[in-house]
C-alpha cells in the first residue's frame, strides 16, 4: 500500500469527495482544502507529498499559490483545471506545475498520473550523490554543484538538465524535453522548455559546461 500523502485543493464539493475515495481506495493518505487559503494551512501543516491542485478558486488563482509554493517547498503539483487548453497547460507547467490534466478526465488516468509524479520522487529520494563530468548531484535534495557552487536549480531546471547529462553524447529534441520532463505530450508552444535551457545556460557559464542548440535537432549538453 502507498504511504505518501496527497492535498486536494478543489472547489467542487464532488469532485473533491470523489477524488479523495479514489485517492484513499489507491491507499493514499489524502487531506482537502477548498480555497487557495486553507491550500496554503494545509501545506504548512500536513507536509504533502503531491499537491492536486485546481487553477479556479474562490479566493484567486492556483497558478499564483503554485509559483508561492515553487519558491520554498519541494512538493511535485498536478494542476487538475476546466482550463485545458494548450495555452492554459503551458502556463501551468510554465508556472512550476509538474503534470497538468484538465477536465473533463478519466479516473485511470488522474490515478496514473498520480502514481508517475509519485514515483519520480521516490528514485530521486533513493538515489545516491553522484558526479557527471564538473556536476555533483545530490538527488535526495535535487540539488546540483559546480565548482562546489549550489547552481540553485528549479524542480524543472533540475529535470532538465538531469536529462540532458543522462543522455550525453546526443541530441535531444524540445518535444522529447517536454514529454520526459513534464510528462505531457508537446503541444504547439515549446517555450517553457527554451526558457527553462537559456536559464541554465546562464547559471552554467561560468562552470565549463555547455548546452549546445542544433536547429532540427535540440540540445546537447558538454564540457
Amino acid at each position: 500500500m502507498a504511504d505518501e500523502k496527497i492535498l486536494i485543493v478543489e472547489d467542487d464539493a464532488d469532485i473533491r469527495a470523489a477524488n479523495r475515495d479514489l485517492l484513499e481506495l489507491a491507499g493514499y493518505r489524502v487531506v482537502t482544502a477548498s480555497t487557495i487559503a486553507s491550500g496554503r494551512e494545509a501545506v504548512e501543516r500536513d507536509h504533502p507529498d503531491l499537491v492536486i491542485l485546481d487553477v479556479l478558486l474562490p479566493d484567486g488563482s492556483g497558478l499564483d499559490l503554485c509559483r508561492d509554493l515553487r519558491k520554498s517547498d519541494d512538493v511535485r503539483i498536478l494542476f487538475l483545471s476546466a482550463l485545458n487548453t494548450s495555452e492554459d497547460v503551458v502556463e501551468g507547467l510554465r508556472r512550476g506545475g509538474d503534470d497538468y490534466l484538465g477536465k473533463p478526465y478519466l479516473t485511470e488516468e488522474l490515478l496514473l498520473r498520480v502514481q508517475a509524479l509519485l514515483r519520480r520522487g521516490r528514485v530521486r529520494e533513493s538515489s545516491h550523490d553522484a558526479w557527471t563530468g564538473p556536476l555533483e548531484w545530490r538527488p535526495s535534495a535535487r540539488q546540483v554543484f559546480a565548482d562546489g557552487e549550489d547552481l540553485l536549480l528549479s524542480p524543472h531546471e533540475y529535470a532538465v538538465l538531469e536529462l540532458l547529462c543522462a543522455n550525453r553524447g546526443r541530441w535531444v529534441s524540445s518535444e522529447e524535453v517536454f514529454r520526459e520532463v513534464w510528462n505531457v505530450d508537446p503541444s504547439g508552444d515549446l517555450h517553457v522548455v527554451h526558457n527553462h535551457i537559456s536559464t541554465l545556460r546562464h547559471k552554467l557559464a561560468s562552470h565549463g559546461v555547455m548546452i549546445e542548440t542544433k536547429r532540427g535537432q535540440g540540445y546537447r549538453v558538454s564540457w
